[in-house]
């Protein structure tokens, strides 16, 4: 081979997560493993998305994103989440949560600078700070309810770290942020001089008792942080890859160039299309969210529970972690993974997936994003 690999490239690999779902597919199993939510998309999008593309509407996109979006997401963002951002010029449109995420990072940092993320982590998280040369420092919370030790995050933001990054509500952990704990964290980032990253794509699914909180509605924090969501988990559509970030002007107008240089714009008759339906949906759809994967979970939770896993606690998302150490022992959780897949050709994600440094733990995470059938399905094939 003439053509040499770059460094940065050479230690990427097919994610576990990946893996798992080729191999599910192969066996006509039942994928519970990456996150593909195979829920059909609301018609009212997929209807006013046709339309869009049947008008011609083919043209390279606003590099921040379409008007009519920007302003639609400008509402939700004041109603929903608090947050006051400007449609103008605190808020951009991106190809998805991930790239997002991804110009956040450009527009924040620099090479070799340190970025904390709570572990268990969300991979692609970390492995997007490994692409592009930033250093990922660890904290981890304590399960089953994830205690931060706030004692030993002081710590570490003391050494230098740049950045924070939050997911919440987190995957694979489920866990909800609390505003008391979200407040301490602002405060902690106050004191040191960190930016907050903060991946919010999940915010519509929590789970009774618990509450969706931004950080950047808190006081003092709007300037501190970029807020990355979108609506692929809201409406089920992974991929349509439209995202967006709200923050600080000079901020976002820094992302908005980055992500043109990378992605040019989220797909245009898309962006239409989502902006032209998203009043036909009343508060009662987004109520309805967690009341629905509320079922689903308790549908896989029983199967799992039957077959001899224990499903630790969760507040929102739709993944769970469940221990299988009365199913197969202190194996560890590739093992586990593989031995789940090859006599119940259920596909999981080992916890090895989301920690650093060879860290294990006795857990697989499932995703029940899936329809009702396919989830008893799932349980047969764990009683069979």
């Amino acid at each position: 081979m003439n053509l040499s690999i770059a460094s940065r490239a050479r230690p990427l690999k097919q994610s576990e997560i990946r893996a798992m779902t080729a191999k599910a597919v192969e066996l006509g199993g039942v994928n519970l493993s990456q996150g593909l939510c195979d829920l059909p998309t609301p018609d009212p999008v997929k209807e006013a998305a046709a339309l869009a593309i049947a008008r011609d509407c083919n043209t390279y996109a606003p590099l921040n994103g379409l008007k009519a979006l920007r302003e639609r997401i400008a509402t939700k963002l004041l109603k929903y989440n608090r947050i006051t951002a400007d449609p103008e010029t605190e808020i951009s449109v991106m190809s998805g949560a991930t790239g997002a995420y991804t110009c956040a990072l450009l527009a924040l940092l620099e090479t070799g600078d340190k970025v904390l993320t709570f572990e268990p982590f969300y991979g692609y998280h970390v492995n997007v700070l490994k692409l592009f040369g930033f250093e990922p420092v660890f904290v981890r919370l304590a399960p089953p309810d994830w205690r931060i030790d706030f004692g030993l995050l002081e710590e570490t933001l003391a050494k230098g770290v740049r950045a924070v990054v939050l997911n919440t509500p987190a995957n694979p952990t489920g866990k909800v942020f609390t505003r008391v704990e979200l407040q301490a964290i602002g405060a902690l980032c106050s004191r040191y001089g960190v930016s907050i990253v903060t991946d919010e794509i999940y915010e519509y699914i929590v789970f009774a008792g618990h509450e969706h909180v931004s950080v950047a509605s808190l006081d003092g924090l709007f300037e501190r942080t970029v807020t990355v969501s979108g609506f692929s988990k809201t409406f089920a559509m992974t991929g349509w890859r439209l995202g967006y970030a709200a923050g600080p002007a000079a901020v976002i107008e820094k992302m908005s160039l980055i992500s043109d240089l990378l992605y040019i714009c989220a797909p245009h008759p898309l962006q239409a299309g989502l902006a032209a339906a998203l009043p036909s949906f009343g508060e009662s759809y987004y109520k309805n969210l967690p009341v629905m994967y509320d079922s689903k979970r308790r549908i896989l939770t029983r199967g799992l529970e039957a077959y001899g896993f224990e499903v630790l606690p969760l507040e929102g998302t739709y993944f769970l972690l469940a221990d299988y150490r009365k199913c197969y022992g202190g194996i560890s959780s590739l093992e586990a993974a593989g031995r789940l897949l090859e006599e119940k050709t259920i596909a999981s994600v080992p916890a090895a997936s989301f920690f650093s440094g060879g860290h294990d733990e006795t857990w697989l995470r499932f995703c029940f994003a899936k329809e009702d059938g396919e989830l008893g399905r799932a349980s047969e094939l764990l009683s069979g």
